[in-house]
């Protein structure tokens, strides 16, 4: 049986109520058909005529498919980050047993020691909880904070990136102003989401960028990537938010940017590594 030419027929035993039976045919016989209906015997005719009929609508929105595969690539290393008693965010391996979050979310070294890390919580396709795995944190080893950049970077205990990857905070790279970003986050401390429209970048200068991209509480401490995944900010705060330039006030989120924090992390002998 030749299959370019099979003709799959749809139809039930009882008859129809309206309309005619659903025909699937071969694309050979599809673009034969179409011909006809033309009038046209032309192929160069007829394909000028198709491709002319497609259209980019605003922005150029599509992607290749791999731009998928990497973001979630990278969504391994982002986790679930709970203490006891006090809270929760969201996080993400920045270097072998780092994770980097807010400050907010982790201010001290007291509730640090209490932290721990939910990986891999997240929904399958059919919308039930894959298996996840908890670490501990080890701020007792390593941890610094700054609570004017909102960051904290914590050690964790268990080695996850061998099993989940790494999100690497350098080299830098600024977002502009209309770029789009997309982030990685727990919001409201659920399984993981990302947001990844409507996400156009508003402002930016050499600390903070603010976006449209949706979060929620929860998803402080959540990595923010351009569209070529790369780590452009730290997720800390949204609402309605001074615009820096005249303050003016938006309805924004807002992230500081990765190039502040490792020029802190450099100022303390620290970058290296991160």
């Amino acid at each position: 049986m030749n299959l370019r030419n099979l003709s799959l027929r749809v139809a039930t035993d009882a008859p129809p109520v309206e309309g005619p039976r659903v025909v699937w045919r071969s694309s050979r016989e599809t673009t034969r058909g179409t011909q006809e209906a033309l009038g046209a015997c032309d192929v160069k005719s007829y394909q000028a005529a198709v491709v002319t009929s497609e259209k980019l609508i605003g922005d150029n929105n599509l992607r290749a498919i791999g731009f998928l595969e990497m973001g979630l690539r990278l969504s391994k290393a982002v986790c679930l980050v709970e203490v006891s008693g006090f809270g929760s965010g969201t996080g993400f391996i920045v270097a072998p047993g780092l994770v980097l979050t807010n400050n907010h979310v982790l201010p001290t070294l007291d509730l640090a020691k209490r932290a721990r890390m939910r990986f891999n919580y997240e929904e399958d396709l059919n919308g039930r909880l894959k298996p996840s795995q908890y670490f501990l944190g080890d701020a007792t080893s390593f941890f610094v904070t700054n609570a004017t950049l909102d960051y904290s970077v914590v050690a964790v205990r268990g080695f996850p990136e061998l099993q989940y990857g790494v999100i690497p905070i350098s080299p830098v790279v600024v977002p502009s102003l209309g770029a789009r970003v997309n982030i990685i986050q727990h919001p409201s401390a659920g399984p993981k989401q990302i947001a990844m429209v409507d996400n156009e970048v508003e402002y930016v200068d050499d600390m903070i960028a603010q976006y449209l991209t949706d979060t929620l509480p929860g998803s402080s401490g959540a990595p923010v990537f351009d569209d070529d995944w790369h780590l452009v900010a730290l997720h800390h705060s949204g609402g309605w938010l001074a615009s820096p330039s005249d303050n003016s006030t938006h309805f924004r989120n807002e992230g500081i940017l990765r190039g502040a924090i490792l020029k802190d992390l450099a100022s303390r002998g620290l970058a290296r590594g991160v």
